[in-house]
């Protein structure tokens, strides 16, 4: 069981053993088994446990042993008032645009 091959290759096609592939996918005999700053749940992926991360070609998502990934971006409470702000200004040019023009219409004889 030591010596289980992943993939053997032949004919020209890479035959993939997905069982031993899943056993091997966290880091093994590694000192210390992960950085301190890193959550005790948390464990290293090794260079075979790579073979079980795929991309879906159509939505560019990204899966890990057939399980979907979620990813997300929060903005942080600077990047919202940020966005706030620049709304808040763009409103204001909108609304001195309508009264520009409400004025030029007014004036029109």
């Amino acid at each position: 069981m030591e010596n289980e091959q992943v993939s053997t290759f032949k004919d020209g096609v890479t035959y993939i053993n997905w069982d031993v592939l899943r056993r091997k996918r966290f880091a093994q005999n590694v000192v210390p088994l992960r950085p301190p700053d890193w959550p005790d749940e948390v464990t290293p992926l090794s260079i075979t446990g790579l073979g079980l991360i795929g991309i879906d070609e159509k939505t560019n998502e990204m899966f890990w042993d057939g399980k979907r990934l979620i990813t997300e971006k929060r903005f942080t409470d600077f990047e919202r008032r940020l966005a706030i702000v620049g709304l808040f200004i763009a409103g204001i040019g909108v609304a001195a645009t309508v009264v520009q023009a409400w004025a030029a219409v007014a004036s029109l004889p």
